[in-house]
């Protein structure tokens, strides 16, 4: 069956939003914590190896929601993305230093959406 049921059409809309003034802080914050996130999971990905989702997930989630507050759907990003930095900085035969994230970002998919 086609996606969006036989016979369907779905119109997608693109557009930029600003946030509220109260929301602009909050969504900063989120931002700075998810990047400080980032950083420590990359540091404990390539500590212990933990290289597959499942290890990583018994290693970070709680960490992630606990110590820097991150919505599910954030920590699960976070050391998604921290596993991909993680794999290309151990097959890297000349890496340098370890990587660290040093912009605020979140990484996610184009249809990301986090509760505040």
């Amino acid at each position: 069956m086609p996606a969006g049921g036989e016979g369907e059409l779905t119109l997608s809309v693109k557009m930029r939003v600003s946030p509220e003034p109260e929301q602009q802080q909050a969504i900063l914050d989120l931002m700075r914590r998810y990047r400080d996130a980032l950083n420590y999971s990359v540091r404990a990905i390539i500590a212990s190896r933990a290289l597959s989702l499942t290890k990583a997930h018994k290693l970070l989630y709680n960490d992630l929601k606990e110590r820097y507050g991150l919505p599910s759907r954030a920590a699960l990003d976070c050391f998604r993305e921290a596993i991909a930095i993680a794999k290309s900085w151990l097959r890297n035969p000349r890496r340098g230093d370890m990587p660290t994230a040093r912009s605020c970002f979140i990484a996610g998919d184009r249809w990301l959406v986090y509760k505040l």
